[in-house]
């Protein structure tokens, strides 16, 4: 004999209290599930890499011991690029100028010659 179900207050329907409480505990679950996946990769070789990682990335945005600023080599070597780069450009620049002299004097000679 099956025994009788303890009265239930009036207005309170069993089926919504479980459609609505099981939702909220299957996400905790999943929440100390994930934090504590997280935690052991975290404390592994990857995830010092990680830490790593994000340190050398704040440091960089913070300005502290920012772009190069640490190495003296580095610098001097970006500087000699940066003076190399602009010869290069300045002799391009008198090449297009020259160039445009020489079809400016051969545009002259043909409209000269046919006047």
């Amino acid at each position: 004999m099956q025994t009788p179900m303890p009265p239930m207050p009036p207005g309170l329907d069993p089926n919504l209290v479980f459609n609505e409480v099981v939702p909220i505990i299957a996400a905790v679950v999943v929440i100390l599930v994930v934090a504590v996946a997280l935690r052991g990769i975290l404390r592994t070789p990857v995830g010092e890499a990680i830490a790593e990682r994000i340190r050398t990335r704040v440091q960089r945005r913070g300005g502290a011991g920012g772009a190069g600023g640490d190495d003296p080599q580095r610098v001097a070597e970006l500087e000699a690029q940066v003076s190399h780069l602009q010869g290069q450009v300045s002799e391009l620049a008198e090449r297009l100028d020259f160039a445009e002299r020489m079809l400016a004097e051969r545009r002259e000679r043909k409209l000269g010659a046919g006047q």
